[in-house]
């Protein structure tokens, strides 16, 4: 039976496993889940749970109707959505760190990107998913805005849940993107961090997200048809 302790507080233990188990998959999209069942799971009482669950339907990690919470169902029109949102703040974000990087932080990057050079199976996304999240927070974190980072954070905890359990079919059905195609881009907003050139690093990183945008689109657009056959 799992427990947990009782530092620093129960509700961010609570909210933080529940997270987690959202983001990696363990929770599909549609789960409901209750209250008690995690309280008596935890070993704790209701109160930090029910805090806990208030905060990720706040965030968007699950969803509260008609009395019930359960794990959001993302469509891909939820995820374009949220990815017009980052080709915003990613842009500024990306601009401000150019302004403020460390050398340290610039090799933190790069072992971030070694992960995209690395052989992988074909049908083992974790790595270059978990790769893909860090790569982007240390940016967030870099650009010293507090507002850009909870934003962020929102996206990309909503996008991670549908990554998860979705992108892994798609992927399936051989309509990914292309793992190089990603360390390209990488490689170029890691270029211009290092460069110090905030101008070519907002390019970037429009481009990145940008190119998500219509890689999605056109996935959207191919559902869609083959729902019409």
């Amino acid at each position: 039976m799992q427990t947990i302790s009782r530092s620093p507080t129960l509700s961010e233990q609570v909210y933080k496993f529940i997270r987690e188990r959202i983001i990696q998959g363990e929770y599909l999209p549609g789960k409901q889940i209750f209250e008690v069942e995690l309280a008596q799971e935890l070993k704790v009482s209701r109160t930090p749970v029910s805090i806990a669950l208030s905060v990720l339907v706040e965030r968007g990690l699950l969803v509260q109707q008609a009395g019930k919470i359960s794990v959001p169902q993302l469509s891909l029109k939820d995820v374009l959505d949220l990815y017009v949102c980052r080709l915003a703040f990613d842009a500024t974000a990306t601009r401000l760190a150019a302004e403020l990087i460390t050398k340290k932080e610039l090799e933190q990057l790069a072992k971030q990107l070694k992960v995209w050079e690395s052989p992988t199976k074909d049908d083992d996304l974790y790595a270059l998913w978990v790769a893909d999240l860090s790569f982007h927070e240390t940016i967030y974190q870099v650009s010293n805005n507090k507002h850009i980072i909870r934003f962020a954070q929102i996206a990309t905890e909503q996008v991670s849940v549908y990554r998860r359990n979705t992108i892994r079919r798609l992927s399936e059905e051989r309509k990914q993107r292309s793992k190089e195609d990603v360390r390209k881009e990488h490689q170029m907003i890691y270029e211009a961090l290092a460069a110090r050139d905030a101008e070519a690093a907002e390019a970037a990183a429009k481009l990145h997200i940008q190119n998500v945008i219509d890689h999605l689109t056109q996935l959207e657009i191919i559902d869609m048809g083959l729902l019409n056959d």
